[in-house]
């Protein structure tokens, strides 16, 4: 006998939810809309303060996260999941790269840091190695 497909689709697991948190307007649109249109669920902040209040982090399977923002920075967001105990894959994007900001945020456990502006194909890669990592822990 075959499964209804509407019993089989109510259990399939919900699409990951990516988190995308940059204080740029159009970054944020254009990266939401790159991660619903590979089939992904996406929530976009426009700060860590914005992030952190809306309690998402226990949900998020992918962070992409600009680096430079006012108060706290992308690199100190991380750490601050990581000393709350989320380890979250992390993909950083940035437009003001130096080589040391770049040691900075490999060394707090970024999976990359890409430039802006951000290369879908790119993007798609790095959330989908994010996306088997967290696959892997779970």
């Amino acid at each position: 006998m075959l499964a209804d497909p509407a019993s089989i689709a109510a259990q399939a697991p919900p699409p990951a939810l990516v988190v995308i948190v940059d204080d740029d307007p159009f970054v944020r649109a254009a990266t939401s809309s790159l991660v619903r249109a590979f089939g992904w669920q996406a929530r976009a902040f426009a700060s860590a303060s914005e992030f952190f209040a809306a309690n998402v982090a226990p949900r998020m399977q992918c962070l992409v996260c600009d680096i430079h923002m006012e108060a706290l920075d992308g690199i100190g967001l991380l750490a601050r999941l990581q000393e709350d105990g989320c380890h979250v894959p992390t993909v950083f994007i940035t437009a003001l790269t130096s080589e040391s900001v770049r040691r900075r945020a490999l060394h707090q456990g970024a999976l990359c840091v890409l430039d802006k502006p951000i290369d879908a194909a790119e993007l798609e890669d790095w959330m989908r190695r994010a996306l088997k990592e967290t696959a892997a822990e779970g």
